[in-house]
């Protein structure tokens, strides 16, 4: 992210940028993690996307006039981000539960002798 200049902008604009540039740089090496195919530090990212959010939260009512100039752009920034990571994630889950999918029918089949199943019942009508 580009490194605006914090001396000219209110207070609390000033306190919330480097928030923002913390939960960028999270999200950031997150999604590297993902893409890279690395092992995912879940706990980590999570408990460091939440401490940057309550920070942002806690910030907010100050940040009562609309968002304008640097932060309007690094709120743009970490939204793109998020939306990157909110999809990788995603699809992080999907292959999760197919993965859980084939262990839970791999068990099944295992533990079963065949007798209830329908190719056992329609061969014992013939």
């Amino acid at each position: 992210m580009n490194q605006p200049t914090r001396g000219a902008q209110p207070p609390a604009t000033a306190a919330v940028l480097p928030i923002i540039e913390r939960l960028i740089a999270t999200v950031d090496a997150e999604n590297r993690d993902l893409e890279q195919g690395r092992r995912v530090k879940y706990e980590v990212y999570s408990l460091n996307k939440n401490q940057g959010l309550l920070e942002f939260n806690r910030l907010l009512p100050a940040l009562a006039v609309a968002a304008a100039g640097p932060l309007r752009d690094a709120l743009a920034e970490l939204h793109a981000k998020l939306e990157i990571n909110r999809r990788a994630l995603a699809l992080q889950l999907k292959a999760c539960e197919a993965v859980a999918e084939i262990i839970t029918r791999a068990i099944q089949d295992g533990q079963s002798d065949g007798t209830y199943t329908a190719l056992a019942w329609s061969r014992s009508r013939e």
